[in-house]
């Protein structure tokens, strides 16, 4: 065989950049695939390496976003916040100072801004100044608020779900009431589950369970044997004159990590290093051993494919639309979430100035519209859609 004996590791980048791919994704593609599981296994094998690449990709991009998080957005939302608590105090100041807000109406508006504005900062962040700026403008504290929203958002998802809630839950939003009677219905249906007599299993289904079985411990033993080879292969006595002591034990590390971790593709690419196995060994294999490492290779693309989703998942929400996720998309939804927060501070900063003039705060007050106070009701059918349970949507409250 002409291939040197060390190459880069399966999902190593090489150090030349001539798009040369990787041992074992490049032997498999030398053959031809003599039938559909040798199509599977070729299939399955660069499926996985194309899978393990964007998994490095977002690996990689995770720390670059973390960075940019903390350098650019972090302190944006700390100063959008400082301009908001500014904007509240300002509020307050101008309610109190006489002869500024004249009318009822206008104290009116003025009295549900400063609420309006509190209650936000405080769902974000405690603040006993705001509190206190708070409870001095609102009919109710803010603890008594809170512990009126949070008996009421419970009343309603109990009753919602036909459901008693544990009398020491706890919970700061609707949604989190939701997540609660969610897990309790799920708990409460497992134990049913339980005290029901098992159904007897059918002669059909315990033959397909054992089956199940043999093919999961056939596949086990072939990827025990490929281990077994190379642990002969890398012993230390072992006589082997392309292989120095060193580079014996940093390959029967690498050995030990992937047979650990069920790593067949690590297994069959050391095997390819070291020269224990070569392209045309890969496309003679019989046909019961690639049946065995096809049900490997699914079983790792499968775990492969759950940890780029759940790599992704956050990404995903800041760019629900995108097909196919990349990070060159986050990084547009990031500039524009920059962008807004830029414009929203520099927009606050303007109002900061602006509403010292008293008739240009009564102006504004004539066009501001209060939010309707915390009208869960109106997000409830959303949030049992997203939690995937059916009911009514709630009919929205008129203003």
């Amino acid at each position: 065989m002409s291939k040197p004996p060390f190459q880069n590791s399966l999902f190593e980048t090489p150090d030349n950049d001539d798009g040369i791919s990787q041992p074992l994704v490049a032997a498999v593609s030398r053959e031809k695939p003599k039938d559909k599981q040798q199509a599977a296994f070729q299939r399955l094998i660069k499926q996985i390496h194309e899978h393990r690449g964007e998994i490095e990709t977002w690996q990689a991009y995770t720390l670059r976003y973390n960075q940019l998080v903390a350098s650019e957005l972090m302190p944006l939302y700390a100063r959008l916040r400082e301009r908001r608590i500014a904007m509240a105090h300002l509020l307050n100041e101008q309610f109190h100072r006489r002869g500024v807000i004249r009318s009822k109406q206008q104290r009116h508006a003025l009295r549900a801004m400063i609420l309006d504005l509190t209650r936000d900062l405080l769902q974000e962040e405690h603040d006993e100044a705001l509190v206190a700026l708070h409870d001095r403008h609102s009919d109710f504290t803010h603890a008594e608020a809170a512990e009126l929203n949070q008996a009421l958002s419970r009343d309603i998802v109990e009753n919602l779900f036909d459901i008693r809630l544990a009398d020491d839950a706890n919970a700061d939003s609707i949604e989190e009431w939701v997540a609660k009677a969610m897990q309790q219905r799920q708990q409460e249906e497992a134990q049913r589950a339980e005290k029901r007599t098992p159904r007897r299993k059918s002669a059909k289904t315990l033959a397909a369970e054992e089956k199940r079985a043999e093919a999961e411990k056939a596949a086990s033993q072939s990827v025990r044997e490929v281990y077994r080879k190379l642990a002969s292969a890398l012993h230390p006595d072992r006589a082997c004159n392309a292989l120095g002591a060193e580079q014996k034990t940093a390959l029967m590390q690498r050995v030990n990590r992937a047979y650990d971790s069920g790593n067949l593709l690590e297994l069959l690419n050391i095997q390819l290093e070291i020269e224990q196995i070569d392209a045309e060994h890969l496309s003679n294999l019989s046909a019961e051993r690639v049946a065995h490492y096809v049900q490997v290779l699914r079983e790792q693309l499968d775990e492969l494919k759950s940890e780029l989703r759940m790599m992704t998942a956050p990404y995903r929400q800041l760019v629900p639309s995108a097909s196919k996720l990349q990070p060159v998309y986050v990084d547009m939804a990031m500039k524009g979430e920059t962008d807004r927060l830029n414009q929203h501070v520099r927009q606050l900063e303007d109002d900061l100035l602006t509403f010292t003039d008293p008739a240009k705060l009564t102006a504004a007050l004539k066009d501001y519209v209060p939010e309707d106070d915390t009208d869960e009701l109106a997000t409830l059918g959303e949030l049992l859609n997203a939690f995937g349970t059916p009911g009514t949507r709630p009919p929205r409250r008129k203003r």
